[in-house]
């Protein structure tokens, strides 16, 4: 089952963290993997930091990329198709529950990727 959570609320990570975000946090000891492939671009969040694109717009280009790496041979992919085996999993970023998160449109796109991936509490 998949999660999303906060890097910030570790009461809502259950089984293997997953880093998804592009800067680790600071003062924080690394209890996850990092996942490079599916962080945002770095263009992307500019823009979106610097309100020229909103949320919606952020989350339909960062899915393109998605599709885009995905549809190369590589870690990527392979990581992707080894999704079943992996249990538990939650992908972490910074924003706290119920702010605007990139992880929030990667957790739907890797659903419908991977068949039998359920998605846990989205925070």
């Amino acid at each position: 089952m998949l999660y999303t959570a906060s890097f910030y609320a570790p009461q809502h990570w259950v089984g293997r963290p997953y880093r998804v975000s592009r800067q680790h946090p600071r003062g924080r000891p690394t209890q996850w993997e990092v996942l490079p492939f599916l962080y945002p671009a770095l263009d992307l969040l500019r823009a979106y930091r610097g309100k020229k694109i909103d949320f919606a717009e952020l989350s339909r280009e960062y899915v393109k990329g998605l599709e885009k790496g995905f549809s190369r041979a590589g870690e990527f992919r392979n990581w992707v198709e080894a999704v079943p085996d992996l249990g538990d999993f939650t992908l972490l970023c910074f924003e706290p529950a119920g702010q605007p998160c990139h992880r929030l449109a990667l957790a739907p796109w890797l659903v419908q990727r991977v068949p039998g991936l359920a998605l846990g509490p989205l925070r």
